[in-house]
């Protein structure tokens, strides 16, 4: 009895154990950290010498401490805040290193009259740099580095450099942010340039680069996969676990430093163990379930692009379309083709929408169904799309057979999705005729179904595009 009992009490703090673990705001499964000063050179930059922190998986605590050998790990960069030392954020980087990344800190552009541009390039450069050292025999760490999975972020204006260094590194496979600062050259204009997953971290009281001025501006101006998160109460400055310049001009947080301290970790390692690491439990934590139960911070994010345009509303002669909101569903992609997630958005005059799904499974194949509030029920090509937690996109307007069966109409030299269907039975024929005859001749006008070219007016144009499309019998062509 005494026997079955201790297995229980050891097989219940292993489990413990193993679950803390798993929580990504503690410390992760590696019990000792070594740091230690390395000076990076440049030759490229006129030999320039880029002193950094690096914080690793080491076996025992402390300066110099010899690099846990045995696995490779990620490589990260950070940038520090305007004017901030580097050592503000060791927290930071020994959290993340026992989650079993080599984190890698420049010391460069810490007075008054930084240089954007050139500590962009630090970052960049340091972690190519140690990608080298990684391969170079003799050297501490020397096969312990993951050349193939490297992360950028920063706080501040290093916030805004981790966009300019994702934008001149296309090797970069992950950039995150706290506070985020537009820079000189602009890191918002740069983040049209990233092609990987994009994390923007905010504080609710920031009045030094707030949500609305810099955090939204390069979020909005960013590709899937994308997600920003403004934590209720937060500052600027709290970003740092010790209070620095920046404590003095910021607004008064409403939570405690420790609090943003924690959230700050839980999102950030989250972020870089799913896009780095590959590990898709942490899902749950970045935008999935758990994620959507935290009431302490306003999360949005977006991990699908599409591109679309509605017949009546596109206008080929000037290549835009009226812009209008429109629903997508994911679908089994094998029978009976059940609804597996859904999400709405607006698609713009040039047809692109951002949709947000969170029960997608990463490598599966899904039927996109395009809904519209009078346009044909229409499907993607037959197979399904594959698809990617690290963003994923889908374009109906390259070629009619992007819709299943086909079934699309060409305009000028866009393909576009059949409008008309105002009643939303599947088929276009009299009876959405006889409708939008009915809302003309009583004058209707705004947003209805049977303003079928988006005008906001029934008229003789939108019975035309109907009639047209009667006499080709259009339909919905599906699975």
């Amino acid at each position: 009895m005494k026997k079955y009992i201790l297995f229980l009490l050891i097989f219940f703090l292993l489990t413990v154990k193993i679950y803390s673990q798993t929580i990504p705001s503690d410390s992760g499964y590696i019990p000792f950290v070594g740091n230690r000063t390395v000076v990076f050179t440049d030759s490229s930059r006129s030999n320039r010498n880029i002193s950094s922190l690096v914080y690793y998986p080491a076996v025992s605590e402390g300066l110099n401490a010899p690099v846990l050998t045995g696995n490779k790990y990620p490589l990260i960069s950070f940038g520090h805040g305007f004017t901030l030392n580097p050592n503000l954020y060791v927290s930071l980087y020994r959290h993340l290193a026992s989650w079993g990344y080599i984190v890698i800190a420049p010391s460069t552009e810490t007075g008054f009259s930084p240089g954007h541009l050139n500590f962009a390039k630090d970052l960049v450069f340091v972690l190519k740099d140690m990608k080298r050292k990684g391969i170079t025999p003799g050297d501490i760490f020397y096969n312990v580095t993951d050349s193939g999975n490297t992360g950028v972020f920063g706080h501040s204006m290093g916030g805004g450099c981790s966009f300019l260094a994702g934008s001149l590194d296309p090797a970069i496979d992950a950039v995150s942010s706290l506070a985020a600062a537009n820079t000189n050259p602009s890191s918002i204009s740069a983040a049209s340039l990233i092609k990987c997953p994009v994390q923007l971290l905010s504080g609710q009281r920031d009045s030094i680069a707030s949500y609305w001025t810099n955090q939204l501006p390069h979020y909005n101006n960013t590709f899937p996969f994308k997600q920003i998160l403004n934590l209720k109460g937060g500052n600027h400055s709290q970003f740092h676990a010790i209070a620095g310049l920046d404590d003095l001009v910021d607004n008064a947080a409403f939570i405690t430093r420790s609090e943003q301290q924690r959230l700050t970790r839980r999102y950030v390692t989250s972020f870089f163990n799913l896009f780095l690491k590959n590990d898709t439990g942490y899902k749950s934590y970045l935008y999935g379930s758990i994620a959507k139960n935290d009431t302490s911070v306003i999360m949005q994010f977006a991990n699908f692009q599409l591109k679309a345009l509605i017949q009546g509303f596109y206008n080929s002669g000037i290549n835009t379309m009226i812009t209008d909101t429109v629903n997508l569903f994911l679908r089994n992609a094998v029978s009976p083709y059940s609804v597996i997630d859904s999400s709405g958005s607006v698609l713009n005059n040039s047809g692109y929408g951002i949709f947000s799904f969170d029960k997608a499974v990463n490598g599966r194949s899904y039927y996109l169904q395009f809904d519209h509030r009078n346009s044909i029920e229409t499907w993607s090509r037959s197979g399904g799309e594959v698809f990617s937690l690290r963003g994923t996109s889908y374009n109906f307007t390259d070629s009619s057979e992007k819709a299943y069966g086909s079934n699309q109409i060409l305009k000028g030299q866009k393909y576009c999705i059949y409008n008309g269907d105002v009643n939303s039975d599947g088929i276009i024929d009299a009876e959405d005729l006889s409708l939008t005859d009915n809302d003309g001749i009583n004058g209707e006008t705004g947003y209805i179904p049977t303003d079928i070219n988006g005008d906001g007016i029934i008229d003789a144009e939108d019975l035309s595009m109907l009639d047209n499309n009667i006499v080709i019998s259009v339909s919905a062509v599906l699975p």
